[in-house]
């Protein structure tokens, strides 16, 4: 049920701490004004102004361009926290596998493999395996107007199939708009959510599970990514078209 105005819609979300970072950046896409950078005023790169200039009535700074950023962390630990899906964050331990035939994810060599490498992650059956989608679209639904808008969106693995390609759990990180193509600026944009992977992935986060009745420290991990050849181009830095391609 819609609230009635956008305030009744803010004041039901704030209790749930689900709220997102606004982080200034770049109007040319070149760095975000961010952790050791958030007190510049102009940009490494390229040197322009951060801020719009101010007019005779406007007091307060105005960033050319912002970006809005959706923490992973706290909707990953409300999975644990809610009765209806703590239980199936673990559900993979009884799956029985069958030699050679891959009916889940955990069957395949990408999993097993990473479960070798990083016994100590895998211990730990609550520890969250991540996938990351991304591609653009043309939210105008024309693509005569010429204007990219790119999506970040990421999977739980941990939850049962017919769960987790709900649209309810696949969880949007990012979106940035873009007049033109991200090929050069997409890593600008991920800079915040690989800092809370590293976080999540070197120190975890402290987390309730209420199936269990007991406090653990979550841990999670980005084990592959799921693009057609131009996303997976732009996310991963590799030529994926002509002579010197390599996928």
């Amino acid at each position: 049920m819609l609230k009635e105005n956008f305030y009744a819609a803010k004041s039901m979300m704030k209790p749930l701490s689900l709220g997102y970072q606004k982080i200034d950046m770049c109007p040319n896409f070149c760095m975000l004004y961010y952790l050791k950078n958030a007190e510049l005023t102009e940009c490494m790169t390229c040197g322009h102004s951060r801020y719009k200039p101010r007019t005779d009535r406007g007091k307060t700074l105005v960033a050319y361009k912002k970006l809005r950023y959706f923490p992973i962390t706290p909707r990953l630990q409300r999975l644990f926290m809610s009765p209806r899906t703590a239980e199936h964050m673990t559900w993979r331990q009884s799956h029985d596998a069958v030699d050679g035939v891959m009916v889940l994810p955990s069957d395949g060599e990408a999993w097993k493999h990473f479960n070798s490498v990083h016994p100590y992650f895998s211990a730990e059956s609550r520890n969250v395996r991540l996938g990351l989608c991304t591609d653009g679209f043309n939210p105008f639904g024309s693509f005569v107007v010429p204007y990219s808008c790119w999506s970040i969106i990421l999977t739980v693995y941990n939850l049962p199939l017919g769960i987790c390609m709900r649209s309810e759990f696949m969880f949007s990180s990012t979106f940035t708009p873009d007049p033109s193509s991200l090929s050069r600026n997409i890593d600008v944009y991920l800079r915040p959510f690989i800092d809370e992977l590293t976080q999540l992935w070197s120190f975890g986060a402290l987390t309730y599970d209420i199936s269990r009745n007991q406090n653990f420290v979550m841990r999670a991990a980005l084990i592959w990514t799921i693009n057609n050849f131009p996303a997976y181009r732009m996310v991963s830095g590799w030529r994926t078209y002509g002579k010197l391609a390599c996928s």
